[in-house]
């Protein structure tokens, strides 16, 4: 093992032949977010399997001030965190969860060194022996297979990274009540982080952080009235889409909606009955199946011709390939797989796919701008927004969001549990 500590080991190093193949970062507190967090170290292994440590801050070694890890990362360098690291490289995390089919949990591997520690010390990491630390990390396995949607979905996962940048804002004392929550890893300014878990067979992320999750905030018991916008008179602005999967699914099958009324509407007045009956028909339809009653309805024609046709190259391909990322997902990822669930495993990554890039476009947008994207919830995008910016908000993300023919509605409110339909 190699151990770079101080400027003379650190020049050293970079005057060799760097061929990095894996980092790893490991964060001084084993409990905050990384956006959070302070490096304590990194793990490296080069090409030909020789490996180090770079330090930051842990106690074992002399401590570097500053190092531009992206100087020693290429295209094909495996990254783990890399959405927090902000390097070219690919996330490790993912290109694991293709090959491996299952999550890469960085918490899982490195339980042993914690044994025999205290784990309510802050920085507990910058503690535990660097050599524990170094005989776990060189376990961590190589992957050599690289495809193209490796880099497509390290990117989204790169904006999933930005969107978890922009924080938070809670009434402090509420939310740590609410959830336990253990002040430490709450910021001054009141700020909290979530973080999206895109390891999924569809792509199709969570958010949790500690004991919070984000994507399953109780509407109904105030817990959302604690999240509200970090600026004086600011408010929090959600672009929820309207019938989006059925305007999806119209997409693929080629299917126009009507303009002037809602998918649902649309499809009540096929059925004869009334808006609230209509979605549970459909919804039914949709993700049950469909009967000869669905069958004699247009819409429902087309999308019966593509479940068929999609599910017979899927079983003559052996592999799902996703519409947009290209993406391929192997037979043997969708257990039990007939024809409805291959439809909506390949629905679900096209809500995924199209949602990530929304949501580029979004960040991208605001970039520079006071008002925050600081929420994503399937169907919704949630902005913190700066009242001189209101107008400009309101107009272009609905703009960006909407193209493409998806209609969202727009909701307002001080806070995110009174959320008001304004347009």
């Amino acid at each position: 093992m190699n151990l770079i500590e101080d400027k003379q080991s650190l020049q050293s190093f970079l005057g060799g032949n760097i061929n990095i193949d894996l980092i790893v970062p490991v964060w001084s507190s084993h409990r905050a977010h990384p956006l959070g967090n302070r490096l304590s170290f990194i793990y490296y292994r080069q090409s030909d399997g020789s490996d180090g440590i770079i330090n930051f801050n842990h106690i074992d070694a002399k401590k570097l001030d500053k190092f531009d890890i992206s100087k020693i990362i290429h295209v094909n360098t495996l990254v783990l965190d890399n959405r927090y690291l902000k390097t070219i490289g690919l996330d490790y995390e993912w290109v694991s969860f293709e090959e491996n089919g299952k999550p890469f949990i960085f918490n899982e591997v490195i339980e042993s060194v914690y044994r025999g520690y205290r784990n309510d010390f802050k920085e507990l990491n910058d503690c535990v022996p660097l050599m524990k630390w170094y005989e776990v990390l060189k376990t961590i396995p190589n992957i050599s297979k690289r495809e193209d949607w490796y880099r497509k979905y390290t990117s989204a996962i790169n904006t999933l990274g930005r969107l978890e940048g922009a924080g938070v804002k809670v009434v402090r004392e509420k939310f740590i009540d609410s959830f336990n929550f253990n002040e430490q890893y709450l910021r001054k300014n009141d700020i909290v982080y979530t973080q999206y878990n895109p390891y999924t067979t569809t792509g199709r992320p969570s958010n949790r952080h500690l004991n919070v999750n984000y994507s399953a905030l109780n509407k109904s018991d105030g817990t959302r009235e604690m999240f509200i916008s970090r600026h004086p008179h600011g408010t929090l602005i959600q672009f929820d889409y309207e019938s989006y999967h059925i305007r999806l699914i119209a997409k693929m099958v080629g299917y126009e909606f009507p303009t002037g009324t809602t998918a649902h509407q649309h499809l009540a007045n096929l059925y004869g009955c009334d808006l609230e009956t209509a979605k549970k028909i459909t919804f039914t339809y949709l993700y049950g199946g469909l009967d000869e009653n669905a069958r004699g309805i247009p819409f429902f024609q087309l999308v019966d011709k593509y479940i068929k046709k999609l599910y017979q190259s899927f079983v003559i391909s052996g592999k799902l390939t996703t519409l947009l990322y290209k993406r391929e997902i192997p037979f043997h990822r969708i257990e039990s797989a007939n024809e409805q669930k291959v439809f909506n495993y390949l629905l679900q990554s096209l809500e995924t796919e199209i949602n990530y890039m929304k949501i580029g476009e979004v960040m991208e947008y605001l970039d520079g701008k006071m008002s925050k994207m600081i929420l994503y919830t399937y169907d919704a995008f949630l902005i913190d927004t700066h009242p001189i910016e209101r107008e400009n908000i309101l107009n272009d993300i609905r703009e960006i969001m909407e193209k493409g023919g998806f209609p969202v509605k727009v909701e307002e409110g001080e806070n995110y549990n009174n959320l008001e339909v304004i347009s």
